[in-house]
């Protein structure tokens, strides 16, 4: 919502209680530099059920006024669903600024913690440091059961080259041209429906935007290990650098390392997991912000009862910068996955807002970059388990020099063959479910290469963690029963990144047997 004018000298709208707060020059926010560390009270007291712990309030910007559980600042298992919420602590607040005189509108919202389970993992090696000290060992914890084992692994390459079959190409310009139009979008409901999987080729990304990503990703992989453990990845968290989804000490590792990153809103970064080396990741924070904190004025329409912490938003307000490489490349990729959207619900014969329209304008953008060195038993190992994304879409930017990616279809492991400048696509579980199962979500993996590394980067497109979501109306009916409960997306997060990768078998968190969707 939008801001308003106060003209200078009219006294604030009549709300109470008035309390002022300000950020203290040691408080060091868990929250991105748009945070107002605590919130103390002078004159009325907000009643708190932390009694003598003031509420803290995070100023961030965000296109919406409702803030959803922010699942990169708490561990996966102490978020606050939003159907939980205390709908008492749902009420407007207006935010004064007494220097500029703007008028902010936000939303408040208690966010309830609880001590997430211990997870014993055991030691995890850094790959690269593996491929350093020990060039020709694959430890046991890397080592797959048979059966999971990439058949002839070692020959990826070639079985790459000789491949006949290949997930379909789609060529977006043909989308808006005329004739061209109804036989393109037939080839990607074709590969909504068949592969899960598609690429894109004139996508309208900038490809040397594209290049510098790689440049990036590149540069921030090749540091010292010293350097990028300062970005751990918790247990139990998909932010920072490290490995992802590992819960168990007995549990087999993936061969490679990740940098993951919240994107959007500008809520889910978490600013101690940003490098700042290579410089060129991020921005040092804005300077206006401790100026912002000394002259903001915060009014409740009526006393809150039963908020421990509060979480407040401005829209406007003063984010988290990141580089603009990476700032430019996620606004392109986020309109890309809106065009897509809008394209896929009309293959689908729905409004063009079917299925975007269902987020209800919250939405959650992440990035995460991989890294697979080479392996001296490629045959052995999995860059990357099989899964399938809990995204609505999955937007994959592969190194045309190394194939890996494998897509199943029909019990067998396709390589998915780069087409130099194309995007990689896969539908995501949030897809398969607002279609009824039309469209599906795939088993996917990644392979690794004997002589040559392998880097990719995959950003992720969902609804927030406040959007309940279930099968569209119009795609269930007597012919096809509904397949999945409605469901709140904030739980359904929380229940992916706290399992291991294990095939398509998170969706089973939503799936329904013959009942009927309320």
């Amino acid at each position: 919502m939008g801001n308003s004018k106060l003209p200078m000298g009219n006294p604030p709208p009549k709300l109470a209680p008035r309390i002022p707060f300000a950020l203290p020059q040691d408080t060091q926010p868990h929250h991105p530099p748009s945070t107002i560390g605590s919130l103390f009270k002078k004159g009325s007291s907000l009643p708190s059920e932390a009694p003598g712990s003031p509420p803290t309030v995070a100023l961030t910007r965000h296109q919406g006024d409702q803030l959803g559980p922010l699942a990169s600042h708490l561990p996966a298992a102490a978020e606050a669903p939003a159907a939980k919420r205390n709908s008492r602590c749902g009420r407007p607040l207006l935010l004064l600024c007494d220097d500029c005189h703007h008028q902010h509108r936000l939303t408040m919202a208690p966010l309830c913690c609880s001590n997430t389970r211990e997870i014993k993992i055991g030691h995890v090696d850094d790959v690269q440091e593996l491929r350093k000290c020990r060039p020709a060992a694959v430890p046991e914890r890397y080592i797959r059961d048979v059966g999971e084992r990439p058949a002839e692994a070692a020959a990826a390459a070639s079985s790459v080259l000789s491949s006949s079959e290949n997930i379909p190409v789609i060529d977006m310009s043909r989308l808006v041209r005329g004739g061209e139009a109804r036989l393109e979008m037939e080839r990607l409901a074709a590969a909504c429906e068949e592969w899960g999987f598609f690429q894109v080729v004139n996508h309208g990304v900038e490809l040397e935007l594209l290049r510098r990503m790689e440049e990036l990703a590149m540069e921030f992989f090749m540091l010292p290990l010293e350097e990028k453990e300062k970005y751990p990845m918790a247990p139990g968290t998909i932010q920072g650098y490290g490995h992802a989804f590992v819960f168990s000490e007995n549990q087999k590792l993936d061969w490679c390392n990740m940098l993951a990153l919240g994107l959007e809103p500008h809520s889910i970064r978490n600013p101690k997991l940003w490098p700042s080396n290579p410089s060129r990741f991020r921005y040092p924070p804005p300077r206006g912000h401790d100026h912002l904190s000394k002259h903001l004025t915060i009014f409740f329409d009526r006393p809150c009862t039963s908020a421990p912490l509060l979480i407040v938003e401005i829209n406007g307000g003063c984010p988290f910068a990141c580089s603009e490489t990476l700032e430019l490349y996620s606004a392109e990729i986020r309109e890309l996955c809106r065009r897509l959207l809008v394209v896929i619900a009309e293959s689908l014969g729905l409004r063009p807002d079917g299925l975007e329209g269902m987020f209800g304008g919250s939405f959650v953008q992440a990035v995460r970059m991989n890294y697979y060195p080479p392996c001296p038993r490629p045959d052995l190992v999995l860059g990357l388990s099989p899964h399938s994304d809990g995204s609505a879409l999955t937007v994959l930017q592969q190194d045309a020099r190394s194939a890996g990616l494998q897509v199943r279809k029909g019990g067998a492991w396709v390589p998915v063959i780069p087409v130099p400048g194309a995007l990689v696509i896969n539908i995501g579980d949030t897809i398969e479910v607002l279609t009824n199962g039309k469209y599906k979500s795939v088993e996917h993996r990644a392979v690794t290469h004997h002589d040559r590394d392998r880097l990719s980067l995959v950003t992720f497109y969902a609804p927030g963690y406040d959007v309940e979501l279930g099968p569209l109306p119009e795609l269930v009916d007597d012919r096809r029963p509904c397949l999945y409960r409605r469901y709140n997306h904030g739980e359904y997060n929380r229940h992916y990144v706290t399992r291991r990768l294990q095939g398509k078998k998170t969706l089973d968190f939503a799936r329904i047997d013959n009942e009927v969707c309320v």
